[in-house]
C-alpha cells in the first residue's frame, strides 16, 4: 500500500485523478465534482487519504470491478432510490408462484407467524394462508424468494427427539439399639411363727422388703435367680436382661417417563388423602396427593447434552404419627426441585440428605448407683442409633426416530 506525503493546495478533480496511478484503478469523476482541496498528509495510506478527502467534500464512490466512480453523495443517494424503485416496479410485474406445503411435525400457525413477523422472509408481495384442519401452508411468493422460504420451512418441519428420563430415589435406614437392665428384690420376715424373733420387747418381730426395677427393652437374653435361707424367712430374687437390635431398610423408587423435546411430562403413582375442613358450619373435603411423582421438561442441546427442569416428590401418609382424635394423618414429604444438565445416557446425583440420630441414656437410683462395682445393681444402660440416607439419581436417554 503506497503512502502519500503532501501539504499543498490542489484542484479537487486533479487530486482525485492522481489516486488512479496510486491505486491501479480507473477513476471516473462526476461532472458535478468541483473545487479545490488543501491537505497536509504525511505517510498516510492512499485509501485512507481518499476516504477523508471524499468525506470533507461530501462525495462518495461506487466500485465496479477496477472502475471507481466518484460523485456527490446526493446524486448517489438519488440513483439508489431510483434503482430501488425500478426493482420494485419490475417485481410488481412478476407473477407470483403458489406452493402448498403440508407440515408433519411443526404447527402451521407457528410457522406462518414466523414468516409474517417483522423482518421475516416474505417479500412485500408475499403472503401465507394456513389450513388448521390439515396443518397446511399455502404460500404465494415471488419465484426469487420461494426457494428460500421453502428451505426454511423444511428446516423447521423436522421431528423433535424424544427423551427417556429415569429417576431413582434410594432410601436407606439403619437402626441399632442395645439395652442392659436389672431387676431384683428381697423379702425378710422375723416372727414367732418362724422362731427367729429378735428377743427384744420392741421390735420383737417384723418384715422388710425392697428392690430395684430397672428393666428396659425386649427379653432377648435374661438371667433370673431366686435365693432363700433354710427357714425361707429371707428371699432374694434377681433378674438380668440384655437386648440388642440391628436392622437395615432399603427402599428403591424408580419413576420413568418419555417425553418430546421441550415438552413437560408428569408421572405419578400413589393415593389421594381426603382432608376435611370445617368453616362457617360448612364441611369441605380436599384431596391431597400422597404420591411418588416426577415432573420434567427436557431440552436437548446441540452438543448432545440434556438440560432438564426437574421436580421429584415422594409423599407418604404417616398413620403412626396421627394425633389421637384428629381426622387427618400427617404426610411425610421428600422433594427435590432443580435444573441440571447431563450427557446423553449419563447419570448424576441431583440431591441427597443424610440424617444421624443417637440416643444414649441411663436409669439409676440416686446415690446408690454411684457406689463402685455394687452401683451396677442400681442402674441400667440403653443406647439407640439411627442413620437415614436419601439419594436421588437422574438418567436421561435421547431416543432419535
Amino acid at each position: 500500500m503506497t503512502d502519500i506525503t503532501t501539504s499543498e493546495r490542489h484542484d479537487l478533480v486533479e487530486t482525485l485523478r492522481s489516486f488512479a496511478a496510486l491505486s491501479n484503478l480507473s477513476i471516473v469523476v462526476q461532472p458535478e465534482v468541483k473545487g479545490t482541496v488543501t491537505v497536509e498528509l504525511d505517510n498516510v495510506p492512499w485509501d485512507q487519504a481518499l476516504e477523508q478527502i471524499l468525506k470533507v467534500n461530501k462525495l462518495g464512490y461506487e466500485l465496479e470491478g477496477t472502475v471507481m466512480r466518484i460523485a456527490p453523495v446526493s446524486i448517489l443517494k438519488q440513483e439508489a432510490e431510483e434503482q430501488q424503485a425500478l426493482e420494485a416496479a419490475k417485481a410488481a410485474q412478476v407473477p407470483l408462484k403458489t406452493v402448498m406445503r403440508r407440515l408433519s411435525y411443526a404447527k402451521a400457525s407457528d410457522v406462518a407467524q414466523l414468516l409474517r413477523s417483522r423482518g421475516g422472509l416474505l417479500s412485500q408481495r408475499g403472503s401465507v394462508i394456513l389450513d388448521k384442519r390439515t396443518n397446511t401452508l399455502i404460500l404465494k411468493e415471488l419465484p426469487a424468494f420461494m426457494d428460500t422460504v421453502i428451505a426454511v420451512i423444511d428446516e423447521i418441519d423436522t421431528p423433535e427427539p424424544q427423551v427417556m428420563i429415569e429417576a431413582r430415589i434410594v432410601e436407606t435406614t439403619k437402626r441399632f439399639s442395645r439395652s442392659l437392665g436389672v431387676n431384683w428384690s428381697f423379702n425378710g420376715e422375723s416372727s414367732p411363727r418362724l422362731g427367729n424373733t429378735t428377743g427384744l420387747i420392741f421390735p420383737n418381730q417384723g418384715t422388710a422388703s425392697g428392690g430395684v426395677n430397672l428393666v428396659t427393652g425386649a427379653q432377648n437374653g435374661f438371667l433370673s435367680l431366686a435365693l432363700g435361707n433354710v427357714l425361707n424367712s429371707f428371699k432374694l430374687d434377681v433378674a438380668l436382661r440384655a437386648a440388642e437390635n440391628e436392622g437395615l431398610i432399603k427402599i428403591l423408587s424408580a419413576p420413568k417417563v418419555a417425553v418430546l423435546n421441550n415438552e413437560q411430562a408428569n408421572i405419578q403413582s400413589g393415593l389421594q388423602i381426603p382432608i376435611q375442613t370445617v368453616a362457617n358450619n360448612t364441611v369441605t373435603v380436599q384431596f391431597v396427593n400422597a404420591t411418588l411423582s416426577l415432573d420434567v421438561t427436557p431440552h436437548v442441546t446441540a452438543e448432545g447434552t440434556v438440560l432438564m427442569d426437574l421436580e421429584i416428590r415422594k409423599r407418604e401418609p404417616q398413620l403412626a404419627f396421627a394425633v389421637q382424635g384428629a381426622a387427618n394423618a400427617p404426610i411425610s414429604t421428600k422433594e427435590a426441585r432443580t435444573r441440571v444438565i447431563v450427557r446423553d445416557g449419563g447419570t448424576t446425583v441431583i440431591g441427597g440428605i443424610y440424617k444421624v440420630s443417637s440416643d444414649q441414656g441411663t436409669d439409676k437410683v440416686p446415690g446408690l448407683a454411684n457406689i463402685p462395682i455394687i452401683g451396677h445393681l442400681f442402674k441400667n444402660k440403653r443406647r439407640s442409633d439411627e442413620n437415614e440416607e436419601l439419594l436421588i439419581f437422574i438418567t436421561p436417554r435421547v431416543i432419535n426416530l
